[in-house]
Formats: C-alpha cells, structure tokens, sequence
C-alpha cells in the first residue's frame, strides 16, 4: 500500500517547481500560462507531438529503472548514460555487421543492447566487491570512456563515409523498430518498457531472490547473517541495472535514430535518475514520472519556437522537481534520526 505522503509529496516538488519556474518566466518578460501552455501543446497536442513524447518516456523510464533497480540493493547507479551509450553502440555493430531478415536482426540486437549496457554495469559490480571501490565513482568514470568509445567509433571505424558528421550511415528500413500503432509513431519499445516495469514489480516484491536483494539494500550485516551473498546480489543488481539502460540505448537507435550519433544519449541517464526519485523508485510512480518529464522534454523544443522563453527553463524546472523531492526526503531521513535520538534520550533516563 502506497503512503498518501508518497503521492502527495511529489505533486507539491511539481506545483513548487512550475511557480518557481513562473517567477522565472516573469522576469525575462513573458507569460507563464502561454509558455506552459505551448509546452504542452508541443508534447500533446498532435498525434506526432505524442509519439514524440512516449518515445521519451520510453528512455526515460528504462534509465529510471537502471537507477532504481540498482537502489533497492542499496547501490547508487549514475551511470545509466555510460550504459546507454555501450548499449547503443552494441546494437548498432549488430545492425551494420550481422546479416539476416530484420526480425532477426533486430532481436539480436536488442539483446546485444541489454548485454552492452549490462556487462558495462557488471564492471563497477565487479570492482566494488572484489576491491571496494565506490559505485559513485566508477560509474561517473565510465559514462565518460562510454561517451569518448562511442566519439572515437562514429568519427573513425563506423562513420558514414558520406558525411563529414560524427554518425553511421542510417539503417537499412527493415532494421528500424516499428511502430505499435500505424498512426501513432510509438515504436515497440514503449511495449518493452512496460515489460520491464512488469519485471521489476513482480522479481522484486514477488520471488525470493528479488526479498533477498532487498534485504542486501536494507541491511547488509542482517543479509549476511541470514546467509544472503551480498556479493553475488551487488554483482547481479549492477548486471540488470546496465541492463535495462543499455536496452534503452538500443531502442533509442533502433526506434528513433535510426543510426548512431555522438552525444545521442542527450543526457537521458542522468534524467533517468530523477525519474526514479520522482517515482519512488515505484514501477508505476516511474511511469508516470518518465511521461512528464518526457512531455517536459518535448514541450521544451516548442517552446523555444513558439515563445521568447528558452528551453533551458524547461530545464531549470525540471532540477527544481529533483532539488524538491530530495528535500523532501532528506526531512523524511532527519525525521527518523529525530525519532531515534528521542526513543535513545527516553531510553536512558
């Protein structure tokens, strides 16, 4: 059952965060309901704008589950941009170098997709537990040998002979994901996210494996103590974490793309983390949390058309949800501490 704070919270980041962003907008002299207004028309008012929009909340929410999955084995993942970009590129090799129908095709590739990012989130798992390195760091580190590997094969081994732009030559038509609906240009891996988000409800809150890795993310010495392998937990919570951003790495070119670019990540892992803490880290709190800041992202476009406002304002209200929803936690964690102080205080005298 979801605390009413859990759900209330969030709303208050968002409402805090758009009044703020109004000031903003006053004070450059324009009009906050006609820029909030476009930025919803550019994310809802046409069936592209939609598709547009789901096409975002599809990477969005699969970075968010990276986060997430990572974060209830008490793991912080920030590099789902390193495993998006690892996940892109190993699709992408798929594509340009593997013959075969598209089905074919494009199934392998998904799977290098989930491997690349995967085997690139197994690195850091493999370097905390064999040598205690933080996961903080090693993650940031290796979203930059991600980003520079995939700079260095667009510009030298895979790049479009045909232009002098950083990219591969686009895929053949039958290698493109298709769409679910003929009108609606959302591709199958809006499906795939939702399977994903399926996966993480049901492994984590209904097998056993997924309460043992819980438990690891609660309390390690009580895992251990239980004959919980934290290691093997920490090792496997990495694997799937890069997993799920790796896939969205390749869906992003398969789906969207359609080749891939230098800086095609566009800072979707570090959004992902903020819709993982705008969730809750909840399969459906994400979801919701991916649409919005999918609409956030493409509203910001057409508001840099359409209005004097510019989408760095979209952006600056989009950190000023996270700023909100982690105050909001922090006090939530200086409430306990609180409260365990009080119970130690009254326990002593």
């Amino acid at each position: 059952m979801v605390k009413a704070s859990k759900v209330f919270e969030p709303i208050v980041s968002i409402l805090l965060a758009f009044l703020i962003g109004s000031v903003v907008i006053l004070i450059i002299g324009q009009e906050p309901l006609t820029t909030f207004r476009t930025m919803f028309s550019g994310a809802f008012g046409s069936v592209t704008s939609v598709g547009n929009t789901l096409a975002k909340t599809t990477t969005l929410t699969l970075s968010g589950l990276s986060y997430a999955f990572a974060y209830r084995c008490g793991l912080i993942n920030i590099g789902a941009e390193g495993q998006i970009y690892m996940g892109a590129l190993s699709a992408t090799l798929v594509v340009l170098y593997m013959p075969g129908p598209g089905v074919l095709v494009m199934s392998v590739a998904l799977l290098a997709g989930f491997l690349g990012g995967a085997i690139w989130g197994l690195i850091v798992g493999v370097l905390k537990v064999r040598f205690g390195a933080n996961e903080v760091i090693t993650t940031v580190m290796l979203n930059y040998v991600a980003q520079y590997l995939v700079q260095w094969a667009v510009s030298g081994p895979i790049q479009d002979p045909n232009s002098d732009a950083a990219q591969t030559v686009i895929f053949a038509q039958r290698y493109w994901m298709g769409n679910l609906l003929p009108s609606l240009k959302v591709n199958f891996g809006f499906l795939l996210m939702i399977l994903c988000l399926v996966f993480f409800a049901v492994y984590l809150w209904k097998t056993t494996a997924g309460f043992g890795m819980q438990i690891v993310g609660a309390n390690q010495l009580a895992a251990a103590y239980a004959g919980i392998s934290v290691k093997k937990n920490t090792l496997m919570a990495m694997f799937v974490s890069g997993g799920f951003a790796g896939l969205a790495g390749a869906i992003e070119v398969l789906g969207v793309q359609h080749r891939l670019l230098k800086g095609m990540a566009s800072n979707f892992g570090f959004d992902g983390v903020a819709v993982a803490l705008l969730g809750y880290s909840n399969p459906f709190g994400m979801l919701l949390a991916g649409v919005l800041l999918g609409a956030m992202k493409s509203g910001g476009n057409a508001i840099q058309m359409f209005t004097g406002v510019p989408s760095s304002v979209v952006d600056l209200i989009r950190a000023l949800v996270i700023v909100c929803v982690l105050v909001n936690i922090l006090g939530r964690i200086l409430q306990r501490v609180s409260k365990k102080q009080r119970k130690g205080a009254l326990a002593h005298a």
